[in-house]
Order: C-alpha cells, then structure tokens, then sequence
C-alpha cells in the first residue's frame, strides 16, 4: 500500500475519508482555535476545505512570518522539498493554496496510515486469538 502524497487523489473525492481529514486538521491548528464547516458533497469536499483554510493560513503566514511557517511544516510533517516540489508543479497559484492544499493531503494521509496500521493491528490479533 503507498500512501504517499501524490497517491492519496482518491481519497480526497470519498466524503467519509475527508471528514476524518477535517478533524485531523482541526487538531493540528487547535492552538488557532480554527473550526471547518463540514463539506456535503464527496466531489468538492477538498475544494471546500481548501477554499476556507487557504484564508486562515494565508494570514496566520503573513502575521508570523516564514520562521513560523518552517515551524508549521515541521508540526505537521511537511519537508520543504515537497512544498518546493508542489509548488514548481502549481506556478501560478499563490503559495498560501499550494501550502493549503498540501497540509489538507498531510491530514488526509496520517489518517488513511493511521487507519492501515490499526486494520493490521487488529487483523493480526484477531488471527493470535484463533478468530
């Protein structure tokens, strides 16, 4: 299984993985106190959400400066190679958009790798236990 960033697309059109996303990213910016409405539609659930935190992380850049910004990349576990990939890949978005875009992915991926590993970790209990 390859969670990778660039291979979590499908992901992001299935609204039951994308809710789960959100409240992943409620958690990483819970010291902001920053809430998401929640999206309805499994097509434009990323859009949606993209569309409002590119706002809030565009300003909280702008207020705090890119020393904040290396630290938030840290937090959430972004290297500065993929957010210098992405946006070579996207030059004429604003890098607030591209940074949005890939923090959402980020939350996208530490729940689908959280859920793989507690799928196996049951998996290979349930077969110890002669289930």
């Amino acid at each position: 299984m390859n969670l990778g960033l660039e291979n979590i697309e499908d992901y992001t059109k299935d609204l039951p993985w994308m809710l789960k996303a959100l409240i992943q990213l409620e958690k990483e910016f819970v010291h902001e106190q920053w809430f998401f409405r929640k999206p309805i539609h499994p097509e434009t659930a990323f859009r949606e959400i993209v569309d409002e935190l590119h706002p809030k992380l565009d300003a909280l850049i702008h207020q705090r400066g890119s020393s904040y910004t290396r630290q938030l990349l840290y937090k959430i576990d972004l290297s500065e190679h993929q957010v210098a990939k992405a946006n070579s890949l996207a030059p004429h978005s604003d890098f607030s958009e591209v940074l949005s875009k890939l923090v959402l992915k980020r939350c996208l991926q530490k729940v689908l790798i959280r859920n793989y590993y507690k799928t196996c970790e049951k998996g290979s209990l349930d077969e110890g236990m002669g289930k």
